[in-house]
C-alpha cells in the first residue's frame, strides 16, 4: 500500500558508511570500464551494504558475498544491488541521491526479488539513509513517496511474529516529553514504586518499562529505568538502572543488566546479589543517532531493548 503522506525526513534511518565499505566499492569499481558503471557498482555496492548493517544489527541473517550484487560478471552484465536473506529471497537495495524524488527499477531486478528498499547516499559518501520499503513493483519508476516505513520491511518478513523486530527506542523524544509503548514517563506516571530513586534523580528526564521474563516455570518481572541529561555540543549522557517490580523488595539473585554497542560489543555489565534493591550500570555518552541495547538476562530467558539517541 503507497503512503502517499510519508515525511521522508521523519522516516529516514541514517546509517555510517565506514571505510571498509567505501573500500570494497572501490575495490569492486575499478573491475569495470571507465564512466557510468564505475559510478553505478559503487553505489550499487554502498546501497546494499548499508541495508546489510541494518538488518545485521536487527539480528537478521544475511548472506553478503552470495549476492549477485557482490559478483563482478554479474556487476557488468547488469545494474543490480541484491543482498540475500538467508532462508528467506534477494531484496534489492536501490541508491539514490539528495536531489532524487524517484528511483528507476532496471527491468532484470523486477523478478526474483523480495522487496525493495531504497538507500539515499549522502554526498560525502560517508553517511546513507534508509528511506524505506516497499514489498512490489509496478513499473519502472518508483516515486520516493510511495515507500512505506523501513519498520514495515521487519514485520514483511515474519508476518506471524510481528513483535519480534523492534522499532528502537528514540530518546530524543522523551526530552520533549513524549514516550512510545510501553515505556512510561517516571515523573507522569510513578505507579511502577521506583523506590529507592533519589531528589537529585528528578533533575533528569526519567523513563521506565515494566520487563517481563519469561521463565520455564513461569514469569519474573522486573522494571528497567533509563535517564538522561543532554550536555554541551549535542551529547547526552546516560544512566541505567533495574528495579525490582512493584510487589517485589529485592531483585532476583544473578539477574544481569548488560550494555551492547551498535557493533555488538559488550560495553559494561552487573549482576544483582542477594537482596539487592537496584543494580546500576555505569553512566555513558552519546551522540544524535547512536544506537545501543539494553539486555536483561536471568538464567536463559533474556529481553533486549534497542535504543536511539
Amino acid at each position: 500500500m503507497a503512503n502517499k503522506g510519508l515525511n521522508l525526513e521523519d522516516y529516514a534511518l541514517p546509517i555510517v558508511i565506514s571505510q571498509e565499505a567505501r573500500d570494497i566499492a572501490t575495490q569492486f569499481a575499478l573491475r569495470h570500464p571507465k564512466g557510468g558503471k564505475r559510478e553505478q557498482v559503487y553505489l550499487n555496492t554502498l546501497a546494499v551494504w548499508g541495508v546489510h548493517c541494518y538488518l545485521k544489527w536487527m539480528q537478521i541473517a544475511t548472506e553478503l558475498e552470495m549476492s549477485d550484487s557482490w559478483n563482478p560478471i554479474t556487476q557488468l552484465c547488469g545494474n543490480v544491488a541484491d543482498l540475500k536473506i538467508t532462508d528467506v529471497g534477494r531484496l534489492e537495495c536501490r541508491p539514490v541521491r539528495e536531489e532524487q524524488q524517484m528511483v528507476i527499477i532496471p527491468p532484470e531486478v523486477r523478478i526474483d526479488r523480495i522487496g525493495y528498499v531504497v538507500v539515499r547516499i549522502l554526498e560525502s559518501l560517508k553517511t546513507a539513509e534508509i528511506l524505506g520499503f516497499v514489498p512490489t513493483i509496478s513499473q519502472e519508476i518508483l516515486p520516493l513517496a510511495q515507500l512505506q516505513p523501513i519498520e514495515e520491511l521487519l514485520v514483511y518478513l515474519n508476518p506471524s511474529q510481528p513483535g519480534v523486530f523492534q522499532t528502537p527506542v528514540r530518546l530524543s523524544l522523551w526530552l520533549i516529553d513524549e514516550f512510545e509503548g510501553l515505556w512510561q514517563s517516571v515523573s507522569r506516571q510513578p505507579a511502577l514504586g521506583l523506590r529507592n530513586s533519589s531528589r537529585s534523580d528528578e533533575e533528569f528526564v526519567q523513563g521506565a518499562k515494566l520487563i517481563d521474563l519469561k521463565m520455564q516455570l513461569g514469569s519474573q518481572s522486573v522494571v528497567l529505568w533509563v535517564a538522561l541529561t543532554p550536555e554541551t555540543q549535542g551529547q547526552i549522557a546516560v544512566r541505567v538502572r533495574l528495579y525490582p517490580a512493584p510487589q517485589d523488595s529485592y531483585l532476583p539473585p544473578n539477574v544481569q543488566l548488560i550494555l551492547v554497542s551498535e557493533t555488538g560489543e559488550i560495553l559494561s555489565e552487573v549482576q544483582s546479589r542477594l537482596q539487592d534493591n537496584y543494580i546500576q550500570l555505569p553512566r555513558f555518552r552519546g551522540m544524535p543517532e547512536e544506537r545501543f541495547k539494553i539486555t536483561v538476562r536471568l538464567a536463559e530467558a533474556s529481553v533486549t531493548e534497542i535504543f536511539i539517541f
